[in-house]
């Protein structure tokens, strides 16, 4: 998802789609909670590591 949305694909749709890859895992995983996506704030958090890792290679 965080690679798709600036390039626009649309390739990780086929992973999310009602009964795919993505929701088997978040039905299995034992640290989500049901009924809820993670996917909007897994995107964010690594938009915001990769910022911070732009910024360190910055500094050099």
């Amino acid at each position: 998802m965080f690679i798709d949305l600036p390039l626009g694909g649309g390739q990780a749709e086929r992973f999310r789609e009602p009964g795919g890859p993505w929701q088997q895992w978040l039905q299995d995983a034992p640290h989500t909670q049901a009924g809820r996506d993670p996917t909007p704030a897994n995107v964010s958090l690594i938009r915001r590591l990769c910022a911070f890792v732009d910024e360190c290679a910055q500094a050099r």
